[in-house]
């Protein structure tokens, strides 16, 4: 399901006009690819028990894919220079949070309103200007 998760991801991307529209998409293929296989975060959370190695290795390769995105961005002057782990980690971590809000807990949002909300957030920050 890692795997799978990581292909669809790769490939909403790819087709992205530029860095920042390619994790906005990878958001709303996330979300939606979350909603047809609703298993995946019973999968995931109890990975953390069955199999420590593994849930740990899921979020590492999610982590290690959202950089090297970032830093391909970066590469191209999409995105500032000094892209770090702590930069796709947090991604990483809107990801699965937002995914948990608007799969687990209900679909009352649609997927491409959160990446957009997400996409605002990425490019404006939160700072009043």
């Amino acid at each position: 399901m890692s795997t799978r998760v990581g292909e669809v991801g790769a490939a909403a991307a790819a087709d992205a006009a530029d860095a920042l529209a390619g994790e906005c998409a990878v958001m709303a293929t996330f979300i939606t690819f979350a909603r047809d296989h609703t298993e995946l975060y019973r999968i995931i959370d109890e990975a953390e028990f069955v199999d420590p190695a593994t849930y740990r290795a899921h979020y590492e390769g999610a982590a290690a894919r959202i950089r090297a995105r970032l830093e391909a961005g970066a590469a191209r002057g999409e995105l500032r220079d000094g892209i770090s782990d702590v930069h796709a980690w947090a991604i990483m971590g809107m990801n699965v949070f937002l995914g948990l809000r608007y799969v687990v807990w209900g679909n009352d949002r649609a997927p491409d309103d959160v990446a957009q909300v997400i996409g605002e957030m990425l490019t404006n920050g939160l700072a009043s200007v």
